[in-house]
């Protein structure tokens, strides 16, 4: 399944799930155990760590991300799952759309 580690300065956030329709923010203990199994198993140094809390985050997607200017305003979003991943290369070309 889609799994991230993501590692910040004090923590280190693992994730994900991708289920069309869901739109729970409660978090399910099931699919908590699935996504840390599943993030261990990418980086074993996991084993073991403290885990802090269970968020659920629910990430709007589009078949694509839009990202272009209307007039003084600029659209980025539906990046879904990607949005981190994706945000050097957005925050960019939203500058670029600014400054033009």
């Amino acid at each position: 399944g889609l799994t991230y580690v993501v590692p910040r300065t004090r923590e280190i956030v693992v994730g994900g799930t991708e289920v069309e329709g869901e739109w729970s923010r409660t978090p399910d203990p099931d699919v908590a155990d699935q996504v840390l199994h599943r993030a261990t198993a990418l980086v074993p140094q996991l084993e073991g760590a403290r885990v802090l809390r269970h968020k659920v985050g629910l990430r709007p997607v589009r078949p694509g991300v839009r990202l272009d200017r209307e007039g003084a305003v600029v659209h980025c979003y539906g990046h879904g799952g990607a949005g981190v991943t994706l945000s050097w290369g957005c925050a960019d070309a939203v500058v670029e759309l600014v400054d033009d």
